[in-house]
């Protein structure tokens, strides 16, 4: 079933955005995949100091709302960070999360140890907001950015199924792997945008 939507969302997105027929951003897919395995994880573990509950959801969307809205911030100040450091804060910020998301933080304030833990878990929200910035900055069409971005989103809810069988864990390194390929990916685009620039 999962391999079906995949393949009608896939062929329905290619064939019907809106002045490009046909038309990919690979970056901007693998950003959105990574995206969303990020909020599902940020859901799952926030769910152990705030309870399962709504707040649990809105904590999350919160955060990661909030870090989107300083990365547009830093970007609307400052421009675009280089690639390379984007990337690699990013790929930082997981790694974080990774070992310090279990860490005993029952000498502090529960309080602290909450803001701390949201804090945490949706930081590689505010890098990746830079990635994607840079992507819908240079994409030619707005609408295949955010249809290939959005069905990327879609493969990442559905890996987040993976951790029902491998556990919570292993969805950063499949994170990681995502946000590798959006950095391969862009780095070939910018690339392939230089060659065919006259000179």
């Amino acid at each position: 079933m999962v391999a079906v939507l995949l393949l009608v969302s896939l062929v329905m997105i290619r064939d019907l955005t809106p002045g490009a027929r046909g038309a990919w951003s690979a970056p901007c897919f693998f950003l959105g995949t990574g995206f969303m395995l990020i909020e599902t994880k940020g859901i799952t573990e926030l769910a152990l100091v705030y309870g399962s509950t709504w707040v649990v959801v809105g904590a999350v969307i919160a955060g990661i709302l909030t870090m989107a809205f300083l990365a547009n911030l830093v970007v609307i100040r400052f421009g675009v960070p280089r690639p390379v450091l984007v990337y690699g804060l990013l790929r930082l910020s997981l790694l974080a999360g990774m070992f310090l998301s279990t860490a005993d933080l029952s000498a502090v304030p529960a309080w602290v140890a909450r803001l701390f833990l949201t804090a945490l878990l949706t930081l590689p929200a505010f890098f990746s907001g830079f990635a994607f910035s840079t992507e819908l900055k240079r994409s030619s069409s707005v609408a295949v950015a955010l249809s290939s971005n959005l069905f990327g989103a879609m493969l990442g809810g559905f890996l987040e199924y993976n951790s029902m069988y491998f556990g919570f864990r292993p969805l950063y390194l499949l994170a990681l792997a995502m946000y590798l390929l959006a950095f391969v990916t862009s780095l070939g685009g910018m690339r392939r945008a230089a060659a065919a620039s006259p000179a």
